[in-house]
């Protein structure tokens, strides 16, 4: 089963120009790799753990959640703003924002707690590769 992340788009399916945020030229390259390698990185633990059958049903549902969270662990846990995120994900910032409410609200689930902390765990490598690369 291929999860690999598709490129931003927004919600209609067009690629997303950024019109409602920054220009996605200010979003710097580092950044903008962080983000795509959290994304593979949820990707991965979430093929991981998840029933394939339950992913083969609802794909998009599934893709949404992935999203939701890489967005939320590029937010938090990389500590990089949440406009820029919210570019590289294809989203308003107003949507991002909503989105790091409502992981953060699930997270008193303690399925999903732990879901979300081994992705945070996992892209620690990335975030030391930022940390190194702004000295």
């Amino acid at each position: 089963m291929d999860l690999q992340p598709s490129e931003p788009r927004s919600t209609t399916g067009h690629r997303y120009t950024a019109c409602h945020a920054a220009p996605s030229s200010s979003v710097s390259a580092a950044h903008r790799l962080a983000c795509q390698q959290v994304r593979q990185i949820t990707c991965t633990v979430f093929a991981d753990i998840v029933d394939r059958e339950m992913v083969r049903r609802d794909r998009r549902h599934a893709m949404s959640h992935i999203r939701q969270i890489a967005l939320y662990v590029s937010h938090v846990a990389l500590s990089l703003p949440l406009w820029e995120v919210a570019i590289y994900f294809g989203r308003d910032r107003s949507t991002a924002s909503i989105t790091c409410q409502k992981v953060e609200d699930r997270r008193d689930d303690p399925g999903f707690d732990a879901f979300v902390t081994a992705v945070e765990q996992a892209v620690q490598p990335v975030l030391e590769t930022l940390q190194a690369g702004a000295q």
